[in-house]
């Protein structure tokens, strides 16, 4: 487990899926992710468009940077994910807290010399209490008057499903030896 955190916030970083376990607004010591019944997280998932496996929970994630109020962690293509999903691949997470923001930066290479199809998603959970609202490129949830969580991307589609918002970049490709940046945003107040 990895603890990140600056005057504002602290978070969690589980190494296993690379998942925030915790994001706790200091002044308060309220953290979204405690749910009255279990300790809710992110989700993140990197599944492959032609295959039904997500890397992202099935393959080992290494810390790569650490510091004080960021952590980033990495996702390298195996022999065995090779002979299902055929392509080299790196996708690096960084979650950087700012202030109340908590910044999740995804980066993500195609070391293959064709085209490759891709799907990248993170999961943020909807405690209960909390109610939705979206707007253009984001969705806001509040808990009463006391606490919101903002989130914002203009690089995935947000969007309220199954108690969960889901921050979706899907269907697509990456060229032969390139790479791609995506990033996601929440404001804890």
């Amino acid at each position: 487990m990895q603890t990140i955190e600056n005057s504002f916030l602290q978070a969690s970083v589980a190494e296993n899926g690379a998942q925030i376990t915790d994001l706790v607004l200091k002044n308060a010591q309220f953290d979204y992710f405690k749910d009255n019944n279990a300790q809710q997280k992110i989700t993140i998932a990197f599944p492959a468009i032609s295959s039904e496996k997500d890397w992202a929970a099935l393959l080992p994630w290494t810390v790569v940077d650490k510091g004080d109020t960021h952590v980033s962690l990495t996702l390298i293509d195996t022999k065995e994910s090779y002979q299902v999903f055929p392509y080299h691949f790196e996708v690096v997470i960084t979650y950087e807290l700012e202030g109340n923001q908590l910044k999740v930066g995804f980066f993500l290479r195609n070391n293959s010399h064709k085209e490759m199809p891709f799907s990248l998603t993170a999961i943020v959970p909807i405690i209960a209490g909390w109610t939705s609202s979206g707007e253009i490129n984001g969705v806001t949830l509040t808990k009463k008057k006391d606490y919101q969580l903002k989130l914002a991307s203009v690089d995935f589609a947000l969007a309220v499903k199954d108690k969960s918002v889901i921050a979706a970049a899907d269907n697509l490709t990456l060229a032969a030896d390139s790479n791609q940046r995506f990033t996601l945003t929440l404001m804890l107040s």
